[in-house]
């Protein structure tokens, strides 16, 4: 019987050795595809850029390049943002540097563009309460509430028989209210409430502001 042949490999699946500063990645050429300036370095018409272990040397900030590379691989747009400090425009910055000399069109309009911005947005919902004196809340860590408590002096209405269910609604008083209050102006009492205003912040992901459309 004839042995079974063995299974080709496409050139372009077999994994590559990029040596980017001090760090090494494996990739393959369809990857790189997406890079003009990587795609023709491995290319077999400048093999000679290949170094002796059959790597090939890219001068760049390894750090960065994995941006890249995840944008190369994925078709994912990168996302440089801390809840706290907000977006990291010099890593952006230095992305869109690289991506430019790596020659990749796409990202480096994505960025000049500063879609990014797109990816985070946050909402802002305030409203009042009244006379709360306290709150017991859970929520989710996309929210961030902020309390603003003042005092502030209302009226209330006082019944003139001192009922305590006629407090602060003069409807509720009758004939025998009206009688015992006489030819008597409606008496009011100042009250102090606690007044907050409630701002909650919502932070949104749009994760398809990251996506290449191409990549699917």
């Amino acid at each position: 019987m004839d042995s079974a042949e063995e299974p080709h490999t496409p050139a372009s699946s077999i994994p590559l050795v990029l040596q980017v500063g001090e760090q090494r990645f494996h990739v393959s050429k369809d990857t790189l595809a997406g890079s003009h300036m990587l795609a023709a370095k491995v290319s077999e018409r400048w093999s000679s850029d290949s170094q002796t272990d059959g790597s090939y040397f890219v001068d760049a900030d390894p750090e960065i390049f994995k941006h890249i590379l995840r944008f190369l691989r994925h078709g994912v747009y990168p996302l440089c943002y801390d809840k706290a400090e907000g977006h990291d425009f010099a890593t952006y910055a230095a992305i869109q540097q690289q991506a430019d000399y790596l020659v990749i069109p796409k990202l480096v309009k994505w960025l000049n563009e500063g879609q990014y911005m797109k990816a985070i947005t946050t909402k802002i919902i305030a409203h009042t309460e009244e006379g709360v004196d306290e709150l017991d809340r859970t929520i989710d860590s996309s929210i961030k509430t902020i309390f603003h408590p003042t005092w502030r002096t209302v009226k209330k209405y006082v019944c003139p028989r001192r009922i305590v269910v006629h407090y602060d609604d003069p409807r509720r008083c009758g004939k025998d209210c009206k009688r015992a209050q006489g030819d008597a102006e409606d008496e009011y009492e100042d009250v102090n409430i606690l007044s907050t205003l409630v701002v909650t912040e919502r932070t949104l992901f749009n994760r398809d502001v990251l996506y290449n459309d191409e990549s699917e």
